[in-house]
C-alpha cells in the first residue's frame, strides 16, 4: 500500500517576520535613511536640501540642488555611494557634485567655561573671584533656569547652571529677575530697599568677570570671538538706592560695650571651668579688635602679634602689615589703627598670658589663606555670633555690625573724617553715606529775631500808634 503523501500547512511553514518599518536601520547608501529627519537640511535663505556624512575620517558637505525632499534623498544616497567606490578627492573633482568644507560648528560659551577662563587670567583674590562667580551663577540659576539654590543639591545645581549658555543672559531676562526679585519683597519700603541693595551687589559682581580692564584685555581673542554681543550684563543698569540710608545700630553702641565687659570680660567665676572661661575670653578678644578696632572679622582672625605695637612710641596701634598668612586687600585696609589705653592694657594682659602664641586669637583649626570656607576661629565666632543675637543685634551678620556700630559712634563723636580713618575705607565718600548724621542737630538760630521782635512790639503803647490805616497793596 502506498504511504499517504504527507502535507503541511501554512501555520506548520516557516515564515519570515516582518519588522515595523521604524525599527528597520538603513545603511547611508539607501535613499530611505535620508529620510529621517535632520538628515538632510537647508542653509540660510535657500530651499535646496544639503546633507554632510563622515567616511574614512573625513566628513563632507554636499549641495544636493534640489528642492523636492525624496529627490534630495536619492542624491545623498548616490553621493554617498561614490564617496565610497571613489574616494574623496574624485567626488571633489566631480562636475555633478558641489562638495563644499562644512560650516564650523559654532562654539558656545557657558556660565560654567567663562568661569574657567576668567580663573586662567583674573589676578584678583580668590574670595573675591569666588564671590563674582557665585553671583553669575546666582543670575543664571534664577532668572534662565527658574531654580534657587539648595546645599543638599549643590552638586546638581552646578552641573545644571555651569551648561546655561552666556547668550541666555539677555537684558529683557536680566530685567525680568531683577522685576521678580523686587516683586518678592513685597510692599514694604525697607524690604524694598533691601531687595534693591542685594540687587545690586549681585549685578556689581557678576559684571565684574566682563570687566573690560581686569577680564577682557587679558583672555585670548580666540575666546573673545565666541563671546557674546553685547558682552552679557554691559546693558543692565544698576537700580537707583537711597542714597539717605544710614547705619543705625539696632544696640546702644556704649551699652553693648558695657554688656560685652560685664558678661564676656568678667573674671573666672567659681563654677567655671579653665577651658570655658578660656573660651569666653577669646570671645571677649575677639568683641574688642571687631569694636575698639573696627576690624574686619578676617582681619581679626589671621591677626598675628607682630602687628599688634602695645608699646609704639606714637601710642599703641594696630599696623596690618603683610605676614605669611595675611595680606590686605588694599592699600587703604593696610593703614595704622590706634587703640585707646584701656584697650592696650587688656591686650597686653592677655598677651602675657601665652608670649609664645603667633596669633591673637587661639584656635585649633588650621589657617586658611584664601578665606574661602570657616574661618580659623569658626567656634569662636558662632559663640560671639549668638552672643550678639541674644542682645538684640538684628543685622545679617552681627559680628560685621561691632565695625558698623564704632563707625557709627565716631562719626557721631568725632565727624566723617575720623571715622573714615578707622574704618579705612578708600574714600570719605563711602563713610559718609552710610555713617553720616543727616538729621539736624543744631537749630538755626532765627527764633532769636522772633523774640526781639516781640519785645519791641511789646514795649509799644496803642496810643503811640497811627490813627489812619496803613495803605493796603495793590
Amino acid at each position: 500500500m502506498l504511504k499517504q503523501k504527507e502535507t503541511f500547512s501554512n501555520a506548520d511553514a516557516k515564515t519570515a517576520i516582518k519588522l515595523p518599518s521604524e525599527l528597520i536601520r538603513y545603511p547611508k547608501s539607501h535613499m530611505l535613511y535620508w529620510k529621517e529627519e535632520g538628515r538632510l537640511f537647508c542653509q540660510r535663505g535657500s530651499t535646496d536640501y544639503c546633507c554632510r556624512f563622515s567616511h574614512n575620517g573625513r566628513r563632507g558637505f554636499f549641495d544636493l540642488n534640489t528642492s523636492n525632499k525624496v529627490e534630495a534623498q536619492k542624491r545623498a544616497a548616490e553621493r554617498y555611494k561614490y564617496v565610497v567606490a571613489h574616494g574623496w578627492e574624485k567626488a571633489e573633482k566631480n562636475p555633478d557634485f558641489r562638495v563644499q568644507a562644512p560650516e564650523p560648528e559654532r562654539v558656545v560659551l557657558t556660565v560654567g567655561g567663562w568661569i574657567k577662563e576668567v580663573r586662567a587670567v583674573s589676578l584678583v583674590r580668590a574670595l573675591t573671584l569666588l564671590s563674582y562667580e557665585q553671583a553669575l551663577r546666582r543670575i543664571a540659576a534664577e532668572a534662565v533656569l527658574g531654580l534657587t539654590y539648595s546645599i543638599k543639591q549643590h552638586a546638581g545645581w552646578l552641573a545644571k547652571v555651569d551648561k546655561v549658555p552666556l547668550e541666555k543672559l539677555t537684558t529683557d531676562v536680566v530685567a525680568k529677575w531683577i522685576k521678580t526679585r523686587l516683586s518678592n519683597a513685597g510692599t514694604d519700603p525697607r524690604a524694598q530697599e533691601k531687595a534693591k541693595h542685594t540687587v545690586n551687589h549681585v549685578l556689581r559682581s557678576a559684571k565684574a568677570l566682563f570687566s573690560q580692564k581686569k577680564v577682557l584685555r587679558k583672555v585670548a581673542k580666540s575666546k573673545l570671538d565666541h563671546l557674546p554681543r553685547p558682552t552679557p550684563l554691559s546693558e543692565v543698569v544698576l537700580l537707583e538706592e537711597d542714597s539717605s540710608a544710614r547705619f543705625t545700630p539696632s544696640v546702644d553702641p556704649e551699652a553693648l560695650l558695657l554688656s560685652a565687659q560685664k558678661e564676656l570680660g568678667a573674671p573666672r567665676a567659681g563654677n567655671e571651668t579653665e577651658e570655658e572661661y578660656a573660651f569666653r575670653e577669646q570671645q571677649w578678644i575677639a568683641f574688642l579688635l571687631s569694636f575698639c578696632g573696627g576690624l574686619r572679622r578676617r582681619e581679626s582672625d589671621l591677626l598675628a602679634w607682630q602687628q599688634v605695637h602695645l608699646d609704639h612710641s606714637c601710642g599703641p596701634r594696630i599696623q596690618l602689615d603683610i605676614t605669611e598668612h595675611f595680606k590686605a586687600k588694599n592699600k587703604a585696609h593696610a593703614k595704622s589703627i590706634p587703640l585707646d589705653p584701656e584697650i592696650a592694657a587688656l591686650l597686653k594682659a592677655y598677651r602675657e598670658k601665652s608670649p609664645k602664641a603667633e596669633f591673637v586669637l587661639k584656635s585649633d583649626n588650621g589657617v586658611n589663606i584664601t578665606g574661602i570656607g570657616k574661618p580659623r576661629c569658626n567656634l569662636t565666632w558662632k559663640a560671639l555670633r549668638k552672643w550678639l543675637r541674644a542682645k538684640g543685634i538684628e543685622d545679617a551678620k552681627p559680628v560685621h555690625a561691632l565695625r558698623k556700630s564704632i563707625g557709627s559712634l565716631m562719626a557721631e563723636k568725632h565727624g566723617i573724617h575720623a571715622a573714615q580713618r578707622l574704618l579705612r575705607h578708600t574714600t570719605p565718600a563711602i563713610t559718609s553715606k552710610y555713617y553720616s548724621n543727616s538729621e539736624a542737630v543744631e537749630v538755626p538760630g532765627v527764633g532769636s529775631i522772633l523774640a526781639i521782635s516781640s519785645k519791641s512790639a511789646s514795649a509799644i503803647e496803642p496810643a503811640d500808634l497811627p490813627s489812619t490805616p496803613l495803605p493796603q497793596a495793590a
